[in-house]
């Protein structure tokens, strides 16, 4: 093999580890999604929405899954924002055809029977839980038109980068269902 074929394929290679490396996904398989919509939504007709103040997350002020300098609110928020205006939704300030918030729960604490490493018995280990609720709510009526829950494991110490990744993974999957204007 000549000198500059070899170098073109060790190019080649060391373009595709660094693809590889730059695409590596975040583990999202624990995160399970539902989105359900009523049967009286009428999403023909709305065309705006306006956020609740109650939107929020839990406070994390030990750190344990919120990495500190991460904003999970305003993710969550610019996720769902994101959402709804795919959908063909504005943001209103006035007169919103929709009120939205959010609620996210965390417990820390969660048991889980597991299957023990070495042992014939399962064992109960902490496997912390969380759960994203977002509920779209009529403003004339004050009935909920859809919602959308995400419940994971909550996975201790990850960078923002990930926490960001999974947290767009679980409101993209949510709002699969909700449907388009």
């Amino acid at each position: 093999m000549t000198k500059p074929v070899r170098c073109c394929l060790s190019a080649m290679l060391l373009g595709t580890c660094l693809l590889m490396t730059a695409c590596a996904t975040v583990d999202t398989s624990d995160i399970e999604v539902v989105g359900k919509t009523s049967p009286d939504a009428h999403f023909g007709s709305y065309r705006t929405y306006a956020w609740l103040k109650t939107a929020q997350i839990v406070n994390d002020p030990l750190g344990q899954w919120e990495p500190p300098g991460f904003d999970a609110d305003a993710a969550v928020k610019g996720f769902i924002d994101r959402e709804l205006g795919r959908r063909g939704l504005a943001a209103a300030g006035g007169s919103p055809d929709l009120l939205v918030t959010f609620v996210a729960g965390i417990e820390m604490t969660a048991f889980q029977v597991r299957e023990g490493k070495g042992s014939p018995l399962p064992s109960l280990q902490t496997i912390p839980k969380g759960a994203l609720v977002v509920v779209l709510v009529d403003s004339t009526s004050k009935q909920p038109v859809w919602v959308g829950v995400a419940g994971a494991d909550i996975k201790r110490q990850l960078e923002p980068d990930a926490v960001r990744k999974r947290l767009d993974y679980a409101v993209t999957e949510m709002f699969r269902n909700l449907p388009v204007r």
